[in-house]
């Protein structure tokens, strides 16, 4: 991942080691050189549980294939790995048995507390991609903050031509959409469970699109990284087709005569 980002000229950043040997690590593209509020800043991290690698191994596959055109158009800040020694012994939980996606709350844990400062520096993002493996998945799906937002089931709309959706009635005991998930978020709960990354994410910087992408364990470890891949791009491709249509709604606007 550095070397291919050294390549690229992006940034790179040590937050913290753990267990005095293992790095955590953040990526950030350059600034672009055309200054316009349509450049999305967008976060994507991976790796909070270790025994879920294909993320990880997606956004160095991601990386390795990125187009350099993309620049005009986004700002990236990646965090590949931030379990380091969970994925070095397969586990869910960091080196203290802690479950680092129920510790975002934690000010003094690292790597949270590193990775909330570092976070603090680079925000605001237009879109969170948090990339995950699900043990229990049947298909692709994920999970949406805040709700009903609708880019969500364009990005698993998207997908299903490739891969398969997970169509179980409930998943995680909950009803879906299509395989997206999606609740209102009451602060006090997650104050006595844990703040995830997404819901920290929404609550300490007001991020309006966040998704937790989820694939099945189960498959192929080639299939999930396409399937991550897939879906960072699809979810690239339609925050810009947003963004060019509300461009051609502000022109038309802006050209239309105005009634006598």
């Amino acid at each position: 991942m550095a070397q291919i980002a050294k390549g690229l000229g992006w940034k790179r950043k040590l937050l913290c080691t753990v267990t005095r040997s293992l790095p955590v690590e953040a990526f950030y593209s350059p600034p672009c050189s055309v200054r316009s509020t349509a450049v999305k800043r967008v976060y994507i991290s991976a790796g909070i549980h270790g025994d879920e690698p294909a993320g990880v191994l997606a956004l160095i596959q991601w990386l390795e294939n990125f187009r350099p055109s993309l620049l005009f158009s986004y700002h990236f800040t990646l965090i590949p790995l931030i379990n380091p020694w969970g994925l070095k012994h397969n586990s869910r939980l960091n080196e203290h048995g802690v479950d680092l996606n129920r510790s975002f709350q934690n000010v003094n844990l690292s790597p949270i507390k590193e990775i909330r400062s570092f976070l603090e520096a680079q925000q605001p993002f237009d879109l969170c991609l948090l990339l995950h493996e699900d043990y229990d998945a049947h298909g692709i799906y994920l999970y949406e903050i805040p709700s009903n937002l609708q880019l969500g089931r364009k990005i698993l709309d998207e997908v299903s031509k490739t891969f398969l959706i997970d169509s179980r009635p409930k998943i995680e005991g909950r009803k879906h959409n299509g395989g997206v998930l999606s609740r209102p978020l009451q602060k006090s709960r997650f104050e006595k469970i844990g703040y995830p990354e997404a819901v920290y994410l929404y609550f300490q910087f007001k991020c309006k699109r966040i998704y937790t992408i989820e694939t099945p364990s189960e498959w192929d470890i080639e299939k999930r990284i396409k399937a991550h891949t897939q879906v960072i791009d699809t979810a690239l491709s339609l925050i810009a087709e947003e963004t060019t249509d509300h461009a051609l709604e502000d022109n038309h606007a802006l050209s239309s005569p105005k009634p006598h």
